[in-house]
């Protein structure tokens, strides 16, 4: 092929790809995509604000036991899929009613929140748990799961930050067990399956492996009244008054 026929077969690549490239841009913005009214929330979800909007959107449905014509929760269930995912059935699913026209964002992620600690909800022994997460786990990921433990600065990639809602809430509780249990490669993550820790006396068997996933999943929600939100909602109900 001389000199010329290239010059000739490469301009017709480039009108080509530009056709093409146009083509695809007009293409797209004609795209109407669908609108699932989904963001993480911007604070801590509220237990008991989700366990009184259950009470008022779900409760005549369904059920924690064995309650004859309603659906039951199972941990199970709970442990196998991710926050958001049961974000997404109260907002958008089609095989259940849609609670995006009557409530919040931030109503339905408590909502999701109560209906999670209302099965798995804190370890069976907290200030235990918090003292044996301290000693070992707190060195990287800190005392309250920001990631910042003592030696985080030395860590690529970083330590876990349990507070952050768009990594965590895409996890499922199974998830975590197993990156407690067998750790992730490549990263400071190891192992903790059937580890003994020997200044206090325990062993990393199944079942405290589980507690720490109840550990840390607590810190992505409250358990406590919002002092703020409750002063709030107090002066706007005196304003308008």
């Amino acid at each position: 092929m001389n000199k010329k026929k290239i010059k000739i077969f490469l301009m017709l690549m480039i009108m080509i790809n530009l056709l093409f490239g146009c083509q695809s841009n007009i293409n797209l913005k004609n795209v109407s995509l669908p609108q699932d009214d989904f963001a993480y929330p911007t604070k801590d979800p509220s237990v008991l604000e989700g366990k009184k909007f259950f009470a008022q959107n779900c409760a005549q449905c369904h059920s924690f036991g064995t309650e004859a014509g309603k659906k039951s929760f199972t941990l199970k269930y709970i442990n196998s899929v991710t926050p958001s995912e049961l974000f997404k059935i109260i907002t958008s699913d089609k095989k259940h009613p849609s609670f995006k026209d009557k409530l919040t964002i931030k109503d339905r992620w408590d909502i999701v929140m109560y209906l999670r600690y209302a099965l798995f909800g804190y370890p069976e022994n907290l200030e235990d748990t918090k003292i044996k997460f301290g000693a070992n786990c707190a060195v990287c990921h800190g005392t309250r799961g920001f990631g910042d433990g003592d030696i985080h600065y030395f860590l690529n990639p970083p330590p876990a930050n349990f507070n952050q809602f768009d990594k965590f809430y895409e996890r499922t509780d199974e998830h975590l067990f197993d990156r407690i249990s067998n750790g992730k490669p490549w990263t400071a993550m190891p192992p903790w399956a059937n580890r003994v820790d020997k200044e206090k006396h325990f062993v990393f068997d199944e079942k405290f492996r589980w507690e720490l996933v109840r550990y840390v999943r607590h810190f992505g929600y409250v358990t406590e009244k919002d002092i703020l939100e409750e002063l709030k909602t107090k002066e706007l109900k005196e304003h308008n008054e």
